[in-house]
Formats: structure tokens, sequence, C-alpha cells
């Protein structure tokens, strides 16, 4: 029946929809922090480690613990749409056995890890996350500087 079928394509290509949003969505947050982040830091090398820019560099750790937590939230979400996606086109596996569309992304994938092995086993979400935490770390580093100086 092809009614099914579609419905099943749909399913999957509202799936990888999902997938699309959450990653833009993840950017634009970062975009956001990492300019609000400049920002701070800018501010802070115009004015020097003195006591009023505190604020500044804790601001500095609370963007970066948010975007640190709202990245593996986005990760969170984008491994469900993805198990989704998985599992309808195992379901479309099902109905068209000699498409063979598991093998496909099977071989894909050990192809690619052929190519790139140790990029291939490095979590993308993992970068994201670093680049938050190096932004919460560079708040608790101005934030020590300080009050080591009072």
């Amino acid at each position: 029946m092809a009614d099914q079928t579609d419905v099943l394509i749909q399913q999957w290509l509202s799936r990888w929809e999902q997938i699309r949003h959450s990653e833009n969505q993840r950017a634009a947050m970062t975009n956001i922090i990492l300019a609000l982040a400049a920002a701070g830091i800018g501010f802070i090398s115009q004015k020097g480690l003195v006591s009023s820019v505190l604020i500044v560099s804790i601001a500095l750790m609370l963007l970066g613990a948010f975007g640190a937590v709202s990245s593996a939230k986005y990760y969170e979400r984008f491994r469900l749409h993805l198990r989704e996606a998985g599992a309808i086109r195992a379901r479309i596996d099902e109905k068209y056995p000699d498409l063979k569309l598991g093998e496909l992304a099977d071989s894909t994938w050990r192809e690619q890890g052929v190519e790139f092995p140790r990029l291939s086993k490095m979590p993308l979400y993992g970068l994201w996350i670093a680049l938050h935490l190096g932004i919460l770390g560079s708040g608790a580093l101005v934030s020590m500087l300080i009050v080591g100086r009072l």
C-alpha cells in the first residue's frame, strides 16, 4: 500500500526536520552566548581585574554553565529524534527489504570510520559542551584572580 509508505516517509522526514530544528536552535543559542561572552571579556579587558568586574566574570560562569547544559539538552533531543527516524527506517526496511536501507547506512558509517578513525569517535556535542565550559572556566579564572587581589 503506497498510503502506508507515504505516511512512513512523511514521519521519517518530520523527524529529520526536528533534528535540523534542534541543531539550528543550539547554534543560535551558542552564537548569542559567544557574543555575550566576547562582550564580557572585552569589558573585563578594558577595566582590568578590579572588584567592579566581578559581576561580569560571574555572569560569564553562568553563561558557560547554561550553554553547556543547553547543549547537552539539545543533544538529548537530537538523539530522541534520531532514534525515532531509525525506527521508522527499520519499518520501511521491513516493507521493502530489497532496498537494504539499513545495510546502506551501516556500510556508510563503517566507511566514515575508516576514513576518519579519530574524528568519527569524537562526539560533536562534546565539542559544543567543551566550548561552553571554556566560557565558564574563563569566568571562574577571572573571578579567582579578582578575589585573590582583594
